[in-house]
């Protein structure tokens, strides 16, 4: 059993980058697909789009994050805005990718798969985000199809893990 940084303060806008090698190995091992149009929502400083560029190196990659920062390399195109508030416009996304804030995960997840209902969802999340009592009517609603198991834990923080 474990708990998400028990007993610490959690950084500004719940913002904890994936490790590269994370990314790299589920996009390149595990993840199937030809995606052309991908939005991730939770860019920070673009590390997981850097990730995408590789494995998808002909399509539209936008990128956004709430927090403002400079270009990402790797974006065709970035934002700034509040994902929860992104409507779907022209923007018809194949694949929604990214590892959401844990506090605003469900929030995050509804919003991707109401508003680009033809899209494929990839969440990077705690296993015990699937354990809840409160999550259940979300589950029953938005059953996950498909699970990947990391087989050890990366550290989010550079500063090792719980477990």
């Amino acid at each position: 059993m474990s708990a998400t940084n028990r007993g610490t303060v959690r950084r500004a806008y719940d913002f904890y980058e994936t490790p590269e090698e994370v990314t790299r190995e589920f996009l390149f091992e595990y993840f199937e697909g030809d995606f052309h149009v991908i939005l991730e929502p939770c860019a920070g400083s673009g590390k997981m789009v850097k990730i995408l560029r590789d494995r998808f190196p002909l399509a539209w990659i936008e990128a956004n994050d709430i927090r403002d920062g400079p270009p990402i390399p790797y974006a065709n195109k970035r934002y700034t805005l509040d994902f929860l508030k992104m409507l779907k416009g022209d923007a018809n996304y194949d694949l929604i990718f990214t590892n959401p804030p844990y506090s605003l995960a469900e929030e995050i997840i509804t919003h991707a798969l109401e508003t680009w209902s033809k899209a494929t969802v990839v969440m990077l999340l705690r296993l015990n985000f699937l354990g809840s009592q409160k999550r259940k009517p979300f589950w029953d609603k938005h059953p996950v199809s498909e699970i990947y198991v990391l087989s050890k834990r990366p550290s989010f923080t550079g500063k090792g893990t719980d477990a």
